[in-house]
């Protein structure tokens, strides 16, 4: 009895992950598509003779009598958000096209300010003077700051790329509201996918109180929940090891807005998983396979081996466990390591990225690579779209992505809990049969 009822309440937390990912994909979609001005990188400023350089607009604190600056923006049209202005009484702020001779002026103090939209001119830039008029008393206060413009996804173009092993290929600029949508389709099909895999998502549901935990987590939308959460605990443990001991873990460069993030870690997802997993485990997996096929269709080996390696038969996965086994600690390790020696983030990265990887590995060579796809999309997409809903509409998602946060972080150390008793259970009931072989 009291068995069935952990089962019970197990089935139960799954679900109710499995329904906070349909939330989060929801979610990506209003973000995109259904809020307004919903774009907000920080500002690319193309002023600068040397090149574009993410930058926020600052003005010294306090400002000079008539303090100016220029930026230059690449985007057909834009409004700039003021995170704090605070003037001295008579000053104003003034902000001028210089295309155009349009202007947006405000004399007061205030924060979260959006100035008019100023639009492109032929070129395709917005070219900006912003100053502080000094009223002639020669007195200033604290100044301003802005860090973002808002446009929307409509107007916006993103570069994707693939990556060929390790080596990213750039491809031709796409509409980002494409790319995004092709993004949201891809995981809405396969978390669909995961759901029919394997007898079913919703027989596991229904009858998982009657099954063994580990029967229940042959199907990858069921055991999605408790892998992914147990990386993150994991991992989250791991980094604050390191960080006591002096390793960082953190990103050494600026991100641009909470959406554009969005959009290119998802993307991230998908490329890295084709690159490292496909390409450095199922290639070699699907040649290796072909070499053993012997009476087997060869194609559907070629094809299993390349995409799910858990769908060969068992001989002859068990033939291949020790290349399996070598292709999964080479490409985990490859995966770490780019991650650091790509500049973006400091040298304990490589561990923790490491670690995932070899969770996604793991999950490539058991259920296929949609479910590797969808472990890095729980990473890179669910654990950060509720942020980048607070960044753009703010409060209530503020509550709502702490309490992602905090409930994925105490699923993932109920799941290391369950996977260690489970594993104890199998080492034990192994030992048995083995003693028991051996008449001993």
């Amino acid at each position: 009895m009291v068995r069935e009822g952990l089962r019970f309440v197990l089935t139960l937390i799954c679900l109710m992950s499995v329904i906070l990912f349909i939330a989060s994909l929801a979610l990506g979609y209003w973000l995109y598509f259904g809020v307004p001005m919903n774009m907000e990188p920080f500002i690319v400023d193309y002023s600068r003779p040397g090149g574009p350089v993410l930058r926020a607009v600052e003005s010294p604190h306090p400002y000079p009598a008539n303090w100016t600056d220029r930026l230059v923006l690449k985007v057909p049209y834009a409004r700039l958000r003021i995170d704090n202005l605070t003037l001295e009484n008579g000053d104003i702020l003034l902000i001028v096209d210089v295309n155009t001779g349009d202007m947006w002026l405000w004399a007061g103090n205030g924060t979260g300010l959006l100035t008019k939209t100023f639009y492109a001119n032929s070129t395709g830039f917005i070219d900006l003077n912003i100053t502080i008029v000094d009223d002639g008393d020669g007195r200033t206060s604290w100044g301003l700051r802005m860090r973002t413009y808002a446009t929307d996804i409509w107007v916006l173009g993103a570069r994707p790329y693939i990556l060929i092993v390790v080596l990213p290929i750039a491809l031709p600029v796409v509409p980002a509201w494409a790319l995004a949508a092709f993004l949201q389709a891809l995981f809405t099909a396969l978390i669909v996918a995961s759901w029919a895999w394997r007898g079913g998502f919703h027989n596991r549901v229904l009858g998982g109180w009657r099954e063994p935990f580990l029967k229940n987590l042959r199907n990858p939308l069921y055991a999605l929940p408790f892998i992914a959460t147990a990386t993150l605990t994991g991992t989250v443990l791991l980094t604050l090891l390191m960080e006591h001991l002096g390793v960082g873990a953190g990103l050494t460069v600026e991100l641009p807005g909470p959406l554009l993030v969005l959009l290119e870690t998802t993307y991230a997802a998908v490329v890295e998983e084709i690159g490292f997993r496909f390409f450095l485990i199922g290639l070699p997996l699907a040649i290796a396979a072909l070499a053993k096929a012997g009476y087997r269709p060869r194609a559907e080996v070629f094809l299993k081996a390349l995409l799910c390696p858990g769908a060969l038969d068992r001989d002859l996965r068990k033939s291949l466990r020790p290349l399996m086994a070598f292709l999964a600690l080479a490409s985990s390790v490859a995966f770490g390591l780019v991650h650091v020696l790509l500049g973006a983030w400091e040298l304990g990265k490589a561990i923790t990225a490491t670690v995932a990887g070899l969770v996604m590995a793991f999950c490539f060579i058991e259920y296929g690579l949609h479910a590797s796809m969808l472990v890095h999309w729980y990473f890179n997409y669910h654990l950060q779209v509720w942020s980048a809903a607070h960044d753009l509409l703010g409060p209530p998602y503020d509550l709502l992505d702490l309490f992602v946060v905090l409930y994925e972080l105490a699923l993932g150390a109920l799941s290391l809990l369950v996977f260690a008793v489970q594993g104890l259970r199998l080492a034990i009931r192994r030992t048995r049969m083995r003693i028991k072989s051996e008449g001993i």
